[in-house]
């Protein structure tokens, strides 16, 4: 299965980044677990609209076990997961992401850093013809 790279300003409409991806997963993974990684890439592309300056680059590969997610862009500061607070507005993106998937984690890069999440795979319901 080839990757799929999308890459994405800092004006990007989420919801265009998620059908262009909705288009792969369709191919790799069960429809439930489409929803769930498109929530999980929704999570992560947002983080970069809010949080940066900048746009990004979403990658998409997958073997048989798992779907990696991987998210970069040019900005240095890692994200942080923030634990239940009523009193805070929005910050739960990641409790979300860490729910989901098997690990999450960042590292790195040139210019910036990669944000990468695995989401466990199962093969894709046959469709009927």
């Amino acid at each position: 299965m080839d990757p799929l790279r999308l890459p994405f300003a800092h004006s990007t409409d989420c919801a265009a980044l998620r059908q262009r991806a909705r288009l792969a997963l369709a191919a790799w993974q069960t429809p439930d677990q489409v929803e769930d990684s498109l929530l999980v890439i929704t999570e992560l592309v947002e983080n970069v609209v809010q949080h940066t300056g900048d746009g990004g680059e979403l990658l998409l590969r997958c073997d048989d076990e798992t779907l990696h997610i991987e998210v970069s862009d040019s900005s240095p500061v890692l994200p942080r997961a923030y634990g239940p607070d009523p009193r805070r507005i929005g910050g739960r993106g990641l409790l979300l992401v860490t729910a989901i998937t098997r690990s999450w984690g960042t590292r790195p890069q040139s210019g910036g850093k990669v944000v990468w999440a695995d989401v466990p795979r199962a093969e894709p319901v046959s469709r009927a013809s």
